[in-house]
């Protein structure tokens, strides 16, 4: 899919954690993994990926159910209540994302009524699924890529779950009992967010202007990350009720710190 030595300027070699790694505790790599919401995935990653139970288990271990993509459509399929994308990231087969259209909701956030067009760059959203021995992503959300920056930051982010999956498989093999009074770092450690969500909350969190923080400064401490991706995680995290606007659209607090 892409040069394994180089994404993006990005060397696998790099710490992509952001110091995130540091004190993380041991912890059973299976929970680890899964308690982490929405995880980034390859389209290899999921369509090789084995059932177990309500869950699915990559090649390597780890855990979903709720991923996120990123590929570009190669083909729709259009019906009254549902399109059909085969979404290619060119790490392997393609996979079939199906989204119902939700006419009480028409937003281009959530893909409308309108189909995204062939060869158009996708962020994918959704539930993975097997029907007749066939993996697919149901999708809750289907957003078309505007900053191939976007693209970068989905590689780190594929990267760093793996590393963190690597790091508790042998962390959980240590038997220094100590290892549990170590406190876990609040970024890490949010159950059912994605990293990126984790880090999003944590600038909020971090904030001490009666305002809150703004948009543009959560985009100057997570540089590289596309505003628009932001704005999707505060969205999200709003949604939730860990985060709320304040006096606009642009300064956000936590709702309990």
């Amino acid at each position: 899919m892409w040069p394994a030595a180089d994404f993006g300027g990005f060397s696998t070699n790099v710490d992509a954690s952001g110091g995130f790694f540091k004190n993380f505790p041991a912890a059973d790599s299976k929970k680890t993994m899964s308690s982490r919401g929405v995880i980034p995935c390859t389209c290899a990653e999921i369509s090789s990926a084995t059932q177990d139970g309500d869950k699915f288990v990559s090649s390597t271990g780890i855990h979903f159910s709720q991923v996120t993509l990123l590929g570009v459509v190669r083909s729709v399929n259009e019906s009254s209540t549902r399109f059909d994308y085969e979404v290619d990231d060119y790490t392997g087969p393609s996979i079939l994302v199906k989204q119902f259209v939700d006419d009480e909701d028409p937003s281009a956030e959530h893909g409308g009524s309108r189909a995204v067009r062939e060869l158009t760059y996708v962020r994918v959203y959704g539930h993975v699924r097997s029907f007749q021995g066939t993996i697919n992503v149901v999708a809750f959300k289907v957003v078309p890529v505007t900053d191939m920056n976007e693209l970068t930051c989905h590689i780190l982010e594929i990267i760093y779950a793996r590393m963190i999956h690597a790091k508790s498989n042998n962390n959980a093999n240590v038997t220094d009992m100590s290892s549990r009074d170590v406190p876990m770092n609040p970024v890490t450690n949010i159950r059912g967010l994605s990293i990126l969500q984790s880090q999003v909350l944590s600038c909020v969190r971090a904030a001490i202007d009666d305002d809150g923080i703004t948009v543009a400064q959560i985009c100057e401490k997570l540089r590289g990350v596309p505003e628009r991706q932001i704005r999707d995680e505060l969205d999200f995290l709003s949604a939730e009720g860990h985060v709320y606007s304040t006096v606009d659209d642009n300064h956000f607090r936590v709702t309990e710190k």
